[in-house]
């Protein structure tokens, strides 16, 4: 209308309802919220001048996520001051000069060993306390040159680190060569750099008190995993991750060191029996645990923090917290099967806590069965039970039909991050507890409905589809976004079971000769990765699909079923 306001600089605000907000009302609650970001904008801009001013960065340039854009601009600073070539790319694979084109490795499966989980299925009678970890990423960043010291080696002479040339071999151009494959030390010059950043943001917030800099640190771990930083290197993910796992480990042996009895642990939460029969003694006690371990040096950044706690707890897994029995689902539900197995389950729990409670005789915890034989007082009692109903429906107590199998199939989906409160967990897509029902609009959104639409036939437009929720803020989780990650799961798994190596049956030793037909010792080769593991992969997508309403990765998985008759049969299992 005025092209002069061209001329104008633009300073854009990022806001973004929920689609859920949209309904008849649409006109009402369109202008409520444009009034209302409208209030805000003051607001809105005197934090987008703060971050513009700490990134360095013209106002009008900040993108609707701010914080992933200035980790990149950060790093990439960070780098050129270093003399390193820039990587920035916008797809996952960083620019190598054509070199990533080639190294089909950057798509193969990673996330298969990425989580590390301890699960104890027992019975505990004494007080057991969850207790959340936060900031495991930076502190092992920040500490990353004390963990080869830890393994008995020094970081200097480590296999992650690049053999140093000599003043001699620099004049006659002669320099370490490392192999393609050696992703770890090609990357330990930018990991340094990459600590350099985080040090100086931690700087910022101790002696500045930067609100800016501590938001960076908060979202840092985030920024790292996502593809879609322009600086995202899968090398430096894995190099990183694999020093994750071995702090954490040291941190688990810590709290066994000092008494606890670990009932659940990964790289978000740690479920721990304290061994107290009082509520008084068992918060000191987490007390005394967590300072302890804050004292030391390597996890001085770890921030842990204690939620709840079970007085009597049976485990299994974690959906079975607070009683939600995910194989309940899986009962008939006549003749009240579910109701009557829940209030087994809780009379029982009921009862065994009264009884310790007036005797104060402590039940000896032991291995595992399933819910009531994961007692061992009663173990005899439950075979008893268990044989008497094998009997009623005739089958043998060695039978392999007597023989516990898990009924609902399983996918975790490792460090899933909140957007709205940054809590980064994994989710079993299967078995997760924290679900709702949104609506979701088929023919189009509320606010085109025309008043000739027969509005008492309205639900007819939208279908209801599940989501995942945060457990901290009830955010749902973007099923597309999910959807997108099991796409890229499903491309990984596939490119992995083609490039994957074969062993020998008898000796186990990786085929090193291409055209051998059998081994050096005369046994027979293998697959590393059965074609039955990717079946049941599949299977597990395609029922996951089917349920949460995700049409191109059903789509996608159907066409590999198609593609391979032997898994058609999956598809109806």
């Amino acid at each position: 209308m005025m092209p002069v306001l061209g001329e104008f600089p633009l300073v854009p605000i990022h806001v973004q309802d929920s689609e859920a907000i949209w309904d008849l009302n649409w006109q009402r609650t369109w202008a409520r919220n444009m009034l209302r970001h409208f209030l805000n904008s003051e607001t809105v801009l005197d934090l987008m001048t703060e971050q513009s001013r700490y990134f360095h960065l013209p106002l009008g340039n900040l993108p609707p996520d701010a914080t992933l854009f200035a980790t990149d601009l950060f790093y990439a600073r960070h780098l050129v001051k270093h003399n390193f070539l820039l990587w920035c790319s916008p797809t996952e694979r960083p620019d190598l000069g054509g070199r990533e084109a080639d190294d089909n490795r950057l798509l193969t499966e990673f996330e298969e060993s990425s989580s590390v989980v301890t699960n104890n299925p027992d019975c505990y009678s004494t007080f057991c306390v969850e207790l959340d970890i936060d900031g495991l990423a930076v502190n092992t960043l920040l500490q990353s040159h004390h963990v080869n010291d830890i393994e008995g080696t020094s970081s200097c002479v480590a296999f992650d680190t690049i053999p140093q040339a000599s003043l001699e071999e620099i004049v006659g151009g002669q320099s370490a060569v490392l192999p393609t494959y050696d992703e770890t030390a090609l990357v330990s010059g930018a990991f340094k750099v990459l600590r350099a950043m985080v040090n100086a943001w931690l700087r910022d917030v101790t002696l500045y008190k930067n609100v800016i800099a501590d938001f960076q640190i908060l979202h840092f771990y985030r920024w790292l995993r996502s593809p879609n930083a322009l600086l995202y290197d899968p090398a430096l993910r894995r190099s990183l991750h694999n020093l994750m796992k071995k702090l954490f480990i040291q941190l688990v042996a810590e709290f066994k060191r000092l008494g606890s009895v670990i009932v659940y642990a990964n790289f978000n939460k740690i479920i721990i029996c304290t061994k107290k029969k009082t509520i008084e003694d068992a918060i000191g006690y987490v007390e005394f645990v967590v300072q302890s371990i804050r004292n030391k040096e390597l996890f001085h950044s770890i921030e842990i923090s204690y939620q709840q706690c079970w007085e009597y707890l049976v485990w299994l897994d974690p959906p079975t917290i607070v009683m939600n029995w995910n194989l309940v689902e899986y009962l008939p539900n006549v003749g009240g099967c579910r109701d009557n197995f829940k209030a087994v389950i809780a009379g029982y729990i009921s009862a065994v806590y009264l009884h310790l409670k007036e005797t104060g005789i402590q039940v000896t915890p032991a291995r595992v069965r399933r819910v009531l034989s994961l007692d061992s007082s009663v173990n005899d009692e439950v075979m008893h039970i268990r044989r008497n109903m094998l009997r009623l429906i005739n089958i043998g107590e060695f039978n392999e039909l007597a023989e516990w199998r898990d009924p609902c199939i399983s996918f975790v989906l490792p460090e899933v991050i909140c957007k709205a409160c940054n809590h980064c967990r994994d989710i079993d897509l299967c078995k997760d507890n924290h679900r709702a029902i949104e609506n979701d609009w088929l023919v189009c959104p509320p606010y085109f409905i025309n008043s000739l639409f027969d509005l008492t036939n309205i639900e007819t437009l939208a279908r209801k589809i599940p989501v995942w929720q945060c457990p901290l803020c009830r955010t749902s989780y973007d099923n597309s976004e999910i959807e997108y990650l099991l796409l890229d799961t499903v491309q990984r798994k596939a490119m992995a079971y083609t490039l994957q190596d074969v062993q020998c049956k008898k000796c186990l030793q990786i085929k090193l000769e291409n055209m051998s037909e059998y081994c050096s010792c005369a046994g027979e080769f293998q697959c590393l990765v059965s074609r039955s593991d990717l079946e049941i992969h599949l299977r597990t997508f395609y029922k996951i699909a089917q349920y949460f309403k995700m049409p191109l990765l059903l789509e996608i998985v159907e066409w590999a079923i198609d593609l391979n008759p032997s898994f058609a049969t999956g598809k109806e299992t």
